[in-house]
């Protein structure tokens, strides 16, 4: 018995692209929010807006590329799940532990699926690394 399944690479997709549909909704939520009230930071909650637009772009892509079994999806999920870690360990300390805990069991589950899912050499493959 494996310890990684085999289908560890659409576990990770489908685990990206809902990050990736949270942080468009998240998006699309501060998007609505600053023009239905009035923002006293409006070029900070734009510069907001435009991160979760492109990063959830970016995570769309990263899952693409674990569909793909391709090396370049890992990357940007590791980091975003790096970085979502942190954030759930402030807001545990910031005493939202419920948020807290669930996002940082889900950015861990990512994180060790986007590890896991290491591209595995085809049989017949002549292809030997990258070494010059």
């Amino acid at each position: 018995m494996k310890l990684i399944p085999r289908r560890i690479h659409e576990i990770a997709a489908w685990l990206v692209r809902i990050e990736a549909f949270f942080l468009f909704s998240l998006g699309a939520y501060l998007l609505i929010r600053t023009l239905t009230s009035s923002v006293e930071e409006l070029d900070a909650v734009i510069a907001e807006i435009v991160f979760l637009i492109l990063g959830g772009i970016g995570l769309f892509f990263a899952g693409r590329g674990f569909l793909q079994q391709r090396n370049y999806g890992r990357g940007p999920t590791v980091l975003a799940n790096l970085i979502a870690m942190g954030v759930a360990f402030y807001m545990i300390d910031g005493e939202r532990i419920a948020l807290g805990v669930f996002l940082g069991g889900y950015a861990l589950l990512t994180f060790l699926a986007a590890l896991s899912s290491i591209p595995q050499a085809r049989p017949g493959s002549t292809h030997q690394g990258t070494s010059s």
